[in-house]
């Protein structure tokens, strides 16, 4: 029995099956963990949803192309000229990805192995039970009986720092923002969200690059220009540009050796 945590896939279904392949995945046995951002921008995201959603012994986290979506089909959000997720929107499986993804979580923590796997990363200032209770938060909303109001105004860069005195959408836009868009922030938690390149905005460096006092090792994606590349020993960085035109990634946890297929 294997874990294959797998970076972002955005539709790339191709690269994905191959992956699977070249790793001799076993259904049966082996595990599938998935970064987020499973949808967008690649071509194939119905082939990609129907992968995840019919196999067994997978577990996922919501990235901001998941997310996007979800506000895309409960009507919250215009369809973008980027977004290629049209053929979800088509599919007769439609209400069943929406269900899907609205139960998954931010964050997925092993205690056993103090793993944490989450789309972006986790603010410096934030420690694991608290990085978990404030996801919960965000994920009771989603799996409410009327997740629209969250997404009518989960877009947005404010606020840059989460407080504890924040109530309603501007609390649970910066939880959103701290896991799924996060790149660059201040020791103390404050949010940078306009950059995505290598080159650090004035005060402002990458979240991992403060050090932190727990243990905890951290998965992550949804940054492309690293290259699965992190100056920092208590995280991997798992997105390695496949829609871009690179390479898809998976970790094999037990060995914690990485394999890859060149995109398509």
């Amino acid at each position: 029995m294997s874990t294959y945590v797998i970076g972002d896939v955005q539709g790339c279904h191709t690269e994905l099956a191959q992956l699977l392949a070249k790793v001799n995945y076993d259904p049966s046995s082996d595990h599938l963990w998935f970064v987020g951002d499973m949808i967008n921008r690649g071509p194939n995201n119905v082939e990609v949803m129907d992968l995840i959603i019919d196999l067994p012994n997978v577990t996922c986290v919501l990235g901001n192309h998941d997310l996007h979506f979800l506000a895309v089909a409960h009507g919250q959000q215009r369809v973008m000229r980027s977004d290629t997720f049209q053929d979800l929107l088509d599919s007769p499986r439609l209400a069943e990805y929406i269900d899907y993804l609205l139960q998954l979580p931010l964050l997925h923590y092993v205690p056993a192995n103090d793993i944490l796997m989450v789309h972006a990363g986790i603010p410096p200032q934030m420690d694991v039970p608290t990085c978990l209770s404030l996801a919960s938060e965000v994920e009771t909303i989603l799996r409410s009986n009327d997740p629209i109001p969250f997404f009518a105004e989960m877009y947005g860069n404010q606020p840059e720092i989460f407080d504890d005195s924040l109530t309603g959408m501007d609390r649970l836009r910066v939880i959103t923002n701290c896991f799924t868009r996060i790149r660059y922030c201040t020791p103390d938690g404050h949010l940078e969200l306009t950059h995505k390149t290598e080159i650090e905005p004035a005060g402002y460096a990458p979240w991992f690059s403060f050090e932190r006092t727990d243990e905890v090792h951290v998965l992550f994606g949804h940054w492309a220009a690293l290259e699965g590349e992190a100056n920092a020993p208590f995280v991997t960085a798992l997105d390695t540009g496949c829609v871009w035109g690179r390479e898809l990634m998976a970790l094999k946890l037990e060995d914690n050796t990485t394999i890859t297929v060149p995109a398509a």
